[in-house]
């Protein structure tokens, strides 16, 4: 596999291809370079025409101003833009043309005739008519030279009907030479050549048939303006993501799109049309007449929705590159176009027809002069700051020229040099120092020429690509920049970025392993994202893990690597990538991921000098990779222990706030509770509930477990007894059967409650209890004589919880004044020493015997340090909960 790595046997010029079957050569467009061509002819001959139509006094010595401006509207030819003379001669704004010099106004092109032969001084006949009066009259208009005064307003009709039209082509045109296949480019130029015809040339007066084909151009330019303004929006610089705003996408491209298209099929068929023959088009005329205002506000909100397209992308844009062009472009044109769509829009709703005559004129040439900034915004956004690759064209003609070019003629230039010196030292007799002397001038003259030459080419990589000036240092730079980079998506991000902007590479993709397979983690310049995996056990990865070198990819070979050593499926999940090299990222043999990288813009293929460049490069952000994997799984791991920490916390707080948070007075009972969990939370649980006829519930239980769900189950235990207990009355067997039933059903199977619960009454002092698996409490009868200590063991049941449909006895008991009644969990009786050793009953029943004159929170601080006192400080595996009753 190494062999077609680094030296591919004379296959230098073969590239990656997405056919598994051989490479066909790459066809150039030339059906786009025709169309192309065709339509930079016809925009250069249109504009050419136009200019002069503007500036006939300076362009034409001897042509004759026009009296007006005819235009076909609601079904008539009417006058605007009405100078003094004709004015004077009885013409005003809006009369209606019905003949010029007796020839009957049918067709715009008959004015256009009559003022082509008319020079300064002759006259024109019209016959006139006043709207709403079908009184004709007659009207002899004597035709006055154009002025040649040089004013500001001059200035501004220079740049609007000269400088912006010519910028427009030529930006529109050069971005589409370069990238004839991009769809962007083409709708770029419709937008340049809308702006480029945004104002009338007086095609009426071109002549017969050039007329109508320039008219048909600047008709179908002028109409397609909203239209290519829309889809720009839409796919400049990127596609809008359908995926968040699919129903808009939609809705302009199957709804709004189809009406512009016919607003636009129809447009030319009426301009054109009224040139020749109003006739022709009057009825389809009047149709569209009769929708006013529609066609005009479908338009302006295409080109809005241009402006909203630029906003959503810039909002929603990933990369800061992007949101920085997209930024620059939403101001950049938002300036430009802004001022003159509201005149407009006011000029609309006011129903004036023409700006000039609802605003002032510096106020419309202010606002007009403005939209050359949009081309200007372009030029900017698609060659300094990249929006289209379009600049390594540039550079790649430019070195070409200066470098390759450059050797060949002074190659050329050197032996035209050596001849012509060797003929002159045959002719010429002088002596041997000169003839030395000559030579060692033209080789030094040869030196200076080619270091001159070298100089001027990277003066001008510096200058006007400084981002790609010396791929070496960019890359040599990079193995040093990811080493600093500990986030796996910004590193992959840089990485691929800067290969791409060094080597001018169409397509890159960054592998990494995830369930098994290999699957794509960045990529650029794919469309919608490839859908490549390769399985980490399949062939392609193991040749890359076994060699982590350099691949070069020949599909079209059947003896390279990916046809020999692949299979089938792999090949062609591999294909979808369209890879020239494949880039192993490996560290100590391990493969960490994979860089795919495309075919170069400039279609030269990947030299050796690349290839040991990015192996160093790979090398680097290998190792940057691992550390970003060990950063990532250590702040995974932190992230795990927080989100448990918090668990537990949350745990806590919740099992704080089930205990009793104050105590009912009872009258003749000193009582009280306190639980110490060993691990921050624990499952035992206390309760103290206020029932009717002043008795009170005691409760006393640990659940399993610990956590969340032990807390859990603790609310749930709590809520279903503080439900059940008040409605029990004396049936507390009863009311525990129901409290395991919906404990049973709230709770997952594993999971269950020991509980100890007694309802005492006060007036008799009687205690009636059930013991549903816990550890019997302890009645130290103080009253009696010989000091009794009881245990609670008679009645009870199983554990809560466990299972359904579960049946307890009940007992109960009368205590006397002084008797002391202990509930605790095994936390106390289990508690142990270092030795492991457990305290145990005996020595809870000896402390018990110590507690007497003790009030409740006394005995309970006196067992729990008794307890804590034999431990010794060890580490408690349980909490330690009591619960304690003192009858006074």
């Amino acid at each position: 596999m190494g062999r077609d790595r680094i030296f591919p046997r004379g296959r230098e010029r073969r590239h990656a291809n997405v056919s598994l079957g051989t490479m066909p050569k790459k066809k150039q467009p030339v059906a786009q370079y025709l169309l192309l061509g065709l339509l930079f002819f016809a925009a250069c001959a249109y504009q050419v025409g136009a200019t002069i139509a503007a500036f006939p006094g300076f362009l034409l010595s001897d042509a004759a101003r026009w009296p007006f401006i005819p235009i076909y509207s609601h079904g008539k030819p009417t006058a605007q833009f009405v100078t003094p003379q004709a004015q004077n001669a009885g013409i005003h704004e809006r009369d209606v043309i019905t003949a010029v010099n007796d020839r009957p106004f049918t067709g715009l092109a008959v004015f256009g005739d009559a003022m082509v032969s008319k020079r300064p001084g002759d006259t024109l006949d019209f016959s006139v008519e006043t709207p709403g009066s079908n009184t004709e009259r007659t009207a002899k208009v004597t035709l006055t030279a154009f002025s040649k005064t040089v004013n500001w307003a001059l200035a501004a009709v220079i740049m609007l009907k000269v400088v912006l039209p010519t910028l427009s082509i030529l930006l529109g045109f050069w971005v589409a030479f370069v990238r004839p296949r991009d769809i962007s480019a083409w709708l770029l130029i419709g937008v340049l050549l809308g702006l480029s015809n945004l104002f009338a040339a007086g095609t009426e007066g071109w002549g017969w048939g050039v007329r109508d084909i320039a008219e048909f151009y600047r008709a179908a330019c002028n109409a397609l303006w909203p239209l290519c303004m829309l889809f720009f929006g839409l796919y400049f610089p990127q596609p809008i993501p359908q995926n968040r705003a699919q129903f808009w996408v939609r809705l302009a491209k199957y709804v709004l799109a189809p009406l512009l298209v016919i607003d636009v099929i129809v447009s030319v068929v009426i301009r054109v049309g009224e040139i020749e023959s109003f006739t022709s088009i009057s009825r389809l005329a009047g149709i569209w007449d009769r929708l006013g205002s529609v066609p005009f506000w479908l338009g302006l909100i295409a080109i809005g929705s241009f402006f909203s397209c630029l906003s959503f992308k810039s909002a929603t844009a990933s990369s800061p590159d992007t949101k920085r062009r997209l930024r620059l472009l939403y101001t950049g044109t938002t300036v430009a176009m802004t001022p003159t769509f509201l005149l407009i829009v006011i000029a609309r709703i006011r129903g004036v027809p023409e700006l000039e005559q609802a605003f002032p004129e510096w106020l419309v040439l202010a606002c007009l002069t403005l939209i050359l900034l949009f081309p200007i915004t372009l030029a900017y956004v698609i060659v300094v700051q990249r929006a289209l690759d379009v600049r390594v064209v540039i550079r790649q003609g430019l070195q070409y020229a200066l470098a390759t070019g450059g050797v060949r003629v002074l190659q050329i230039l050197l032996s035209v040099g050596v001849i012509s010196l060797a003929v002159n030292m045959t002719v010429l007799h002088g002596n041997r120092p000169q003839k030395l002397a000559m030579i060692a001038a033209s080789i030094f003259l040869v030196v200076v020429m080619r270091r001159a030459s070298e100089r001027l080419r990277k003066s001008i990589d510096r200058r006007f690509f400084r981002d790609a000036y010396n791929t070496e240092q960019i890359l040599a730079g990079l193995s040093d920049e990811v080493r600093s980079i500990v986030e796996t998506k910004p590193m992959l991000e840089r990485v691929a970025t800067r290969i791409a902007e060094s080597l001018h590479v169409a397509r890159i993709a960054v592998l990494l392993p995830q369930n098994g397979f290999f699957r794509p983690a960045y990529a650029l310049g794919f469309a919608g994202g490839p859908q490549t995996e390769l399985s980490e056990s399949g062939a392609a990865i193991e040749c890359l893990r076994k060699d982590p070198e350099p691949a070069r990819v020949f599909f079209d070979d059947e003896d390279s690597w990916v046809n020999s050593s692949l299979p089938e499926g792999e090949r062609r999940s591999l294909a979808q990538l369209e890879p020239c090299v494949l880039l192993p990222l490996a560290v100590n043999d391990k493969l960490l991921g994979i860089v795919s990288l495309g075919e170069k813009r400039s279609e030269e293929p990947y030299s050796g000098t690349d290839l040991r460049l990015l192996k160093s490069v790979a090398t680097q952000a290998g190792f940057a990779l691992a550390n970003a994997q060990l950063t990532a799984a250590i702040a995974d791991e932190v992230a795990q222990r927080e989100k448990m920490n918090r668990e537990l916390e949350i745990a806590r707080e919740v099992q704080e706030r089930l205990f009793p948070q104050r105590l009912p007075p009872v009258t003749g009972l000193d009582y009280g509770g306190r639980c110490r969990t060993a691990l921050g939370v624990g499952g035992d649980y206390y309760d103290f509930l206020v029932l009717p006829e002043g008795m009170l519930g005691i409760a006393l239980g640990d659940v399993s477990g610990k956590g969340i769900a032990a807390a859990l189950m603790m609310a749930s235990l709590q809520a279903s007894l503080r439900a059940e207990a008040p409605r029990a009355a004396g049936d507390i067997s009863g009311m525990i059967a129901r409290v395991n039933q919906m404990v049973y059903e709230a709770s997952a199977e594993d999971r269950y409650a020991t509980l100890f619960y007694a309802q005492y009454d006060p007036t008799a002092r009687r205690l009636m209890y059930v013991n549903a698996g816990h550890n019997p409490p302890i009645v130290y009868r103080t009253s009696s004589k010989d000091r009794q200590l009881e245990r609670l063991n008679r009645e009870g049941g199983p554990v809560v919880g466990l299972m359904p449909d579960c049946s307890y006895g009940q007992a109960e008991i009368t205590l006397a004044s002084s008797d002391v009644v202990i509930l605790y969990t095994d936390g106390i009786s289990e508690a142990m020493n270092r030795s492991l050793e457990e305290w145990g009953e005996k020595r809870l029943l000896a402390a018990v015997r110590e507690i007497e004159g003790f009030c409740a929170e006394e005995i309970i601080t006196y067992l729990i340090g008794a307890a804590t006192a034999f431990a010794a400080g060890a580490p408690q595996s349980d909490d330690m909960t009591l619960v304690v009753l003192r009858v006074t």
